[in-house]
Formats: structure tokens, sequence, C-alpha cells
């Protein structure tokens, strides 16, 4: 009983250490973007996995920069979106994001939705 409760802390030591890892590395990226314009930040949260979203913006809400997180552990890291750079946040369409996975083409979703209701700009069609 107490090799399966040291076993048991263990597993929480190291799911802490690398969480911790796992949002020092999001705070680096966040400043790093925040130094060369605005950015947007969302996440969808799913049964199994989900997604988080890193998108540096210049004033014509023009993709400069995009980082994306998916998965379910602290394993997951962090890959760029070269499909979604250099595109304007506003015009993107459905066949811009459809060959990513159903986590991230929701997470790409609501931060379009979030920031056409920061800067109030008409909503379009529901893009999911």
């Amino acid at each position: 009983m107490k090799i399966l409760f040291l076993f048991f802390i263990i597993l929480v030591i190291i799911q802490w250490y690398f969480k911790t890892k796992q949002t020092k590395e999001f705070l680096g990226h966040y400043n790093n973007f925040l130094q060369n314009g605005n950015v947007l930040v969302e996440r969808s949260k799913g049964v199994f996995s989900g997604a988080i979203i890193l998108i540096q913006l210049d004033e014509e809400a023009n993709i400069k920069g995009c980082l994306l997180l998916t998965g379910a552990t602290f394993f997951s890291s962090w890959c760029r979106c070269e499909e979604l750079i250099s595109k304007n946040l506003l015009h993107l369409e459905l066949e811009d994001f459809d060959n990513y996975k159903k986590p991230v083409r929701k997470v790409i979703a609501k931060a379009i939705q979030s920031y056409q209701i920061d800067s109030g700009v008409e909503l379009n069609s529901k893009m999911v």
C-alpha cells in the first residue's frame, strides 16, 4: 500500500513539473508575441483532448504569428500554424483550416468569433 501511495505521489509531482514547464513556455511565447503586436489567446476544452491557440495580430487583424497546442497531456508541444500566417483573421473561411482536427477547428472558430465580438465587427455564419 505504501508503494502504491509513493507511486501516486511521484506521478503527481512529475505532472506538476511538466505543467509548470509548459506554462513557462506559454508565457514566453505570449510575451514574445505581445512585443510585436496584439495577441489573441483562445482555448477549447474537450472530453479527451483540447486545444489552445495563440495568435499575433496587427492593426488590420492580419495574422503575423500563430502557435497551437493540442492534446490531452502535458507531453503536448507548441507548433506553428504556417497555413494561417499572413491571412486576415476576419476573412478566414472554413476551407482555410479544414485540414485540422475538430478541437483545432473549434478553437480557431472561437478565436474568430471572440475577435469579432471584441472589435464590434458583424458576425458571419457559423464556422464549425
